[in-house]
C-alpha cells in the first residue's frame, strides 16, 4: 500500500477566456501543492471551458488550448495534474483530459462515451473514443491509458462514462488492474442531481476496490447552465472529502491521505512516471454544508443554484447590477429575492473586499462603502401602475424593495396606455372595448411597461431580468415584449406553484434556517393575478387558465415522460378525477394542449433562461417543436 494525497479541484471557468481560465487553474495548482497534493483533478474541459458551443469547431479553440496546455505543463513540477481541452487526432475532434506530470505532458485520455441528452450536444462537436484503443498525437500517448506512479496505478473516466451503467470503464478498468480512477467532469446542476453524482463517486471506487477521485465545474460558466461544483474523493464505498456546493470563489480545493493498493500487471497499456515519495498525512477535513441536510433541500437548491447564476451571469457579461419591473406579484417578488441573495452570499463567501474586487469593473464601485449601499446602486425595481393594479400589489412592491434595500421607483403609466388606445382607435375607426378586445387590452399594458424597464436598464448599464415562468411558458401565458422583455429569464425553468412555496419559505425559514426575507408577506398574502383587467373583475390567473398543478402535471407527462394526449388525458382523470368532474378534465387538457401548441413562437423568443429541474422548455437547448404544427389538441378524446 502506497499511502498519496490527491486532490479534486472545482472551476469557475468562462469559455474562450484561454488566460483566465489558464490564470484559476494555476491558482488553484499552487495552493494545491502548498497543501500537499500530489494528484490533482480538474472539470472536463476546463482550460477551453465547458460551454464553447459550435466555437469547438474552429481550429483557434484547439490552437489556444494546446498553446496554454503546454504553458501549464511548464510550470507543473510538484503534482500530477489532469486537465480537460479538446483535441484533434486522425481527422476527428476528442474530448480529453491531459496527463501533466514532471514538466511535461504524459498522456491524452480521450472520453468514451459522450452526452447527448437533455441540454447536451456532444456528438455535434466531439468523436467518441473506442474503449482499449491506443494511437499517439505528436509523440505524446494518446488513448485508453493507464497511469503507474510507483507501485499503484490510476485510471480514467470522463463525466458521461460514469453513468453508462455496465459501459462504464470503470469496469474495464478494474479487471486491467488500478489503485485509483479519476473524473473530469462538467456535469450541470438540476434538483437532486449531485446525489446521483455522489452515488457513481461511491460506486466507482467499490468497482476497483480503491479512491475515486470526482471533480466538477463551478458556476453559470456560459448563460443557461449552473453547475454545482460538487467534488469528492471517495474511498472503497465511502465519501471521505467532498466541497461545499454553489460556491462564489473562483475555485475550491479538497484534499485527502489515501492509501492505495499495489498493481502489478505492467501491460501495454501502462505509462509509468517516476514513483510518488511517501505522502505526509493531511490534517484538513472537508464536508458538506449543513444546509445539505435540510428538509427544505429543493428550497434551499433553488436558491443558491439561481443565486449563483445571477451573480456570475452579471459579472461575465460586465453589467453593473439588475433591473427588476416589480409588479408586487411572485414572480417578480422571487427574482427581486434572488437578486438580494446573490449579494448576501457573496458577502458571507467572499466578504467586501472580495466583492470590490469581484466587481472592480464598475466605475461607481469605489463611490460605495459597505454591502447596503452597494445594493442601493446594484438592484433598481419599478413599479408601474395602471388603473387595473391594486393597492395591495403597488404595497407588497414597495415593502419589498425596501426590506431588501434596493433602489425603488413608482411610476403610473395610463397617460401611455391611453394614447396608444386613441391611437389605434383611430386607426381601426371604432372605439376598443374589453368585450370585443380583451386581449388587445391586456397586452397593451403588459407591452408598455416594457421601454420603461428598458430605459433603466440601459441608463445604469444593468441587466432586465424577464420574469415570466415554465408554467406560463407552456401555454404562453406572458405577453410577449412585456413581461418576457429582458437579458435573462432566471426563472423561466421553474414552475409556478413551486414559486409560491419557496417565497413563503423565504419569508418564514429562509437559507440555512435563519437567512429569511420578511418583506415578503405582502406578497405571500396575494392570489397570483396579471391585474391587466379592470379591477372589478377579479383576474385570478388559475381561472384564465387552469389549476396550476393540472397544468403542470400535463406539462410533465408530456413533454418529460412522452406521454401520449390521449395518454396524458387518461392519467389526469385518475389522479384528479375525485378533485373535478369529466367536462372540466376534458377542457382543462383541451386548453392545454391547445395553447402549447399554439405558442411555441413565444417560447422560441424567451430570454436565456437557467436550467434547474430535471426538464425545461427552452427550446434552444432543451425541448424542441415545430412552430407551425397540427398540434396535439386533435389526439385527444372527445371525452375523458
Amino acid at each position: 500500500m502506497s499511502q498519496v494525497n490527491v486532490g479534486a479541484a472545482v472551476l469557475n471557468q468562462t469559455p474562450l477566456d484561454w488566460e483566465g481560465n489558464y490564470l484559476r487553474i494555476k491558482s488553484a495548482i499552487s495552493a494545491a501543492e502548498t497543501a500537499g497534493v500530489q494528484v490533482l483533478c480538474f472539470p472536463e474541459m476546463c482550460l477551453t471551458g465547458y460551454g464553447c458551443e459550435d466555437q469547438f469547431l474552429a481550429p483557434l479553440t484547439e490552437i489556444k488550448a494546446i498553446e496554454y496546455l503546454h504553458k501549464l505543463a511548464s510550470e507543473a513540477y510538484s503534482c500530477l495534474v489532469w486537465v480537460g481541452l479538446p483535441i484533434r487526432h486522425e481527422g476527428h475532434l476528442y474530448n480529453v483530459v491531459a496527463c501533466v506530470a514532471h514538466g511535461k505532458i504524459v498522456a491524452l485520455i480521450p472520453k468514451q462515451h459522450l452526452a447527448d441528452d437533455g441540454v447536451h450536444y456532444e456528438p455535434r462537436w466531439f468523436t467518441p473514443w473506442p474503449a482499449g484503443k491506443r494511437s499517439h498525437w505528436q509523440g505524446i500517448p494518446f488513448g485508453d491509458y493507464r497511469i503507474r506512479g510507483g507501485a499503484w496505478t490510476m485510471g480514467v473516466e470522463i463525466c458521461q462514462d460514469a453513468w453508462e451503467g455496465d459501459k462504464r470503464p470503470a469496469y474495464g478498468l478494474a479487471k486491467r488492474g488500478v489503485s485509483m480512477l479519476i473524473n473530469p467532469t462538467a456535469s450541470h446542476f438540476s434538483f437532486g442531481k449531485n446525489k446521483v453524482r455522489q452515488q457513481l463517486a461511491v460506486a466507482g471506487s467499490q468497482i476497483i476496490d480503491g479512491v475515486y477521485v470526482f471533480a466538477n465545474l463551478l458556476g453559470n460558466e456560459s448563460g443557461r447552465v449552473i453547475f454545482d461544483g460538487d467534488a469528492y474523493v471517495a474511498d472503497r464505498g465511502n465519501i471521505i472529502s467532498q466541497t461545499q456546493r454553489f460556491s462564489m470563489n473562483d475555485h475550491e480545493l479538497i484534499y485527502s491521505t489515501v492509501e492505495l493498493k499495489s498493481v502489478d500487471d505492467a501491460g501495454d497499456d501502462i505509462i509509468s512516471l517516476p514513483a510518488f515519495v511517501q505522502a505526509k498525512a493531511v490534517s484538513q477535513t472537508f464536508a458538506a454544508a449543513n444546509w445539505e441536510a435540510s428538509i427544505h433541500i429543493k428550497e434551499e437548491e433553488f436558491a443558491r443554484s439561481v443565486s449563483l447564476g445571477l451573480w456570475d451571469y452579471v459579472r461575465k457579461s460586465f453589467s453593473y447590477g439588475y433591473v427588476i419591473s416589480l409588479s408586487g406579484g411572485a414572480d417578480s417578488s422571487a427574482i427581486a429575492s434572488l437578486c438580494y441573495l446573490a449579494i448576501q452570499l457573496a458577502e458571507k463567501q467572499l466578504g467586501w473586499e472580495g466583492m470590490k474586487k469581484r466587481m472592480a469593473y464598475i466605475p461607481w464601485m469605489n463611490s460605495v462603502e459597505d454591502v447596503p449601499s452597494f445594493t442601493r446602486r446594484f438592484i433598481q425595481t419599478l413599479y408601474q401602475g395602471t388603473v387595473n393594479s391594486s393597492v395591495e400589489t403597488r404595497q407588497s412592491a414597495h415593502d419589498l424593495a425596501a426590506c431588501l434595500g434596493a433602489n425603488h421607483a413608482e411610476i403610473q403609466i395610463d397617460t401611455l396606455v391611453s394614447e396608444y388606445r386613441t391611437l389605434i382607435e383611430g386607426a381601426i375607426g371604432r372605439e376598443l372595448s374589453w368585450k370585443t378586445d380583451d386581449i388587445t387590452l391586456q397586452n397593451v399594458q403588459a407591452r408598455v411597461r416594457a421601454p420603461s424597464a428598458w430605459m433603466l436598464a440601459n441608463i445604469h448599464n444593468a441587466l432586465l431580468l424577464a420574469t415570466s415562468n415554465r408554467s406560463e411558458a407552456s401555454v404562453g401565458y406572458a405577453t410577449m415584449d412585456g413581461d418576457t422583455s429582458g437579458s435573462i429569464s432566471p426563472i423561466a425553468g421553474i414552475d409556478k406553484p413551486f414559486i409560491r412555496v419557496w417565497l413563503k419559505w423565504m419569508e418564514q425559514v429562509g437559507l440555512d434556517g435563519n437567512l429569511t426575507i420578511k418583506g415578503l408577506s405582502g406578497v405571500n398574502a396575494l392570489e397570483p393575478s396579471a391585474e391587466l383587467r379592470p379591477l372589478d373583475t377579479k383576474q385570478v390567473d388559475e381561472e384564465d387558465l387552469m389549476p396550476y398543478p393540472i397544468l403542470n402535471a400535463l406539462e410533465r407527462w408530456s413533454f418529460y415522460d412522452r406521454l401520449s394526449p390521449a395518454e396524458c388525458a387518461s392519467k389526469l382523470n385518475q389522479v384528479y378525477g375525485a378533485q373535478f368532474n369529466a367536462a372540466q378534465l376534458d377542457e382543462f387538457a383541451h386548453r392545454f394542449f391547445r395553447l402549447w401548441a399554439r405558442n411555441q413562437w413565444k417560447r422560441e423568443r424567451y430570454a436565456p433562461g437557467f436550467h434547474v429541474d430535471d426538464y425545461s422548455l427552452d427550446p434552444k437547448s432543451w425541448l424542441r417543436f415545430p412552430i407551425l404544427s397540427a398540434g396535439l389538441e386533435k389526439d385527444l378524446p372527445t371525452c375523458i
